[in-house]
């Protein structure tokens, strides 16, 4: 199976953490941050005030979760498979988020994680710019332009079908604490909700002309202005490219049935990489449809080999993924190295087993 004539390019894609629309995803005036609700006309949304509409009503939406403002919200366990809300989702990372008032300061206490577990803390402000992304222990103060900002705790979880190991998540997602140098709720300016539908609808389509949301998030003054509204539309809350790369294998020919073979390099990293397999509509069909650097076994080289393919199909190779009909997969890196960033990381050609 050619790598260039049988299968997709791979392409890096951002299904941001997999939770944009989902789960996180309403706050306030572009003038000003958390002004009093509009109470006789909704405002409509343009152009120039689409991201700061939409950062609102993700805003809204955590705080509904959290059941207020300056309090987390902890995604306590993987997507079970039969509650997956979008496409693609993932089961490797817990989620811990929340909207908090940054009017006069704030401090985040990032506890020792250990066990080499990847962990990051993602400041974003009310216009969908990165405050900061944080990966060390210690206590970290926080000034913001806008006066609320949301956080999202990322928690790598090594087996997602481990209790104990979910259990050490939980225990570590209780030990990330904010303070706030004030307490004001956070309230949404009252935009009117079918003209942010409409125009998120446009740049949706818009976002169908890119492989990705390449220089699309990220901190002031080093994003691409110009089309930074395709990843608020269709990927709030994503990481910056340098946080997360997302190669897809996906080929019409692969059959069920049969099973195949590749072997990979290990993607350059400082965080964790993983493969996730889906069916034919995005959907992870089966409790062993992953494989990670936390369970992989390797070649004698560091290479690592993976068998796809249904049950009637394996032997006795290790690095097997169940792979139902139309199956796809995904390779996601995070905090990827200069490898995987350029572009000279590729994937394997996948050829059918004897």
């Amino acid at each position: 199976m050619s790598s260039t004539e049988s299968y997709q390019s791979a392409k890096r894609l951002v299904f941001v953490l997999s939770i944009s629309m989902a789960m996180w995803g309403c706050g306030s005036n572009p003038d000003d941050d958390g002004g009093a609700a509009q109470l006789n006309r909704a405002v409509p949304v343009t152009p120039p005030t689409f991201i700061r509409a939409e950062s609102d009503h993700m805003f809204s939406a955590m705080i509904a979760n959290a059941g207020g403002t300056n309090r987390f919200f902890h995604f306590r366990s993987p997507t079970p498979l039969d509650k997956q809300t979008v496409i693609r989702m993932n089961r490797d990372v817990l989620y811990s988020g929340g909207v908090f008032d940054a009017t006069e300061g704030l401090t985040i206490e990032f506890p020792e994680v250990g066990d080499g577990r990847y962990a990051s803390v993602e400041i974003i402000d009310n216009d969908h710019y990165v405050v900061d992304i944080l990966h060390e222990p210690g206590i970290y103060e926080v000034e913001s332009p806008t006066d609320f900002v949301y956080i999202i705790v990322r928690l790598h979880l090594k087996s997602p079908d481990d209790v104990e190991d979910i259990r050490s998540v939980n225990a570590l997602q209780d030990r990330f604490i904010v303070r706030t140098g004030s307490a004001r709720e956070f309230v949404p300016r009252a935009w009117d909700a079918g003209s942010l539908d409409s125009l998120r609808n446009v740049y949706l389509e818009e976002a169908a002309q890119y492989d990705g949301y390449k220089g699309m998030m990220g901190k002031r003054g080093h994003v691409n202005e110009g089309t930074r509204h395709i990843a608020a539309a269709g990927g709030w809350g994503l990481l910056p490219d340098e946080e997360a790369t997302y190669l897809l294998f996906q080929d019409s020919s692969v059959k069920a049935g049969v099973s195949y073979s590749g072997t990979f390099e290990v993607p350059e990293n400082k965080g964790f990489w993983s493969i996730t397999v889906y069916g034919g509509d995005g959907y992870i069909k089966n409790d062993s449809s992953y494989l990670s650097g936390s369970n992989v076994v390797l070649n004698e080289d560091g290479t690592f080999t993976v068998c796809f393919g249904d049950e009637g199909t394996w032997d006795d190779s290790p690095n097997r993924i169940l792979a139902p009909e139309g199956w796809n997969f995904l390779l996601r890196v995070y905090r990827p190295g200069d490898q995987v960033l350029n572009g000279t990381y590729e994937l394997p050609e996948l050829r059918p087993n004897p």
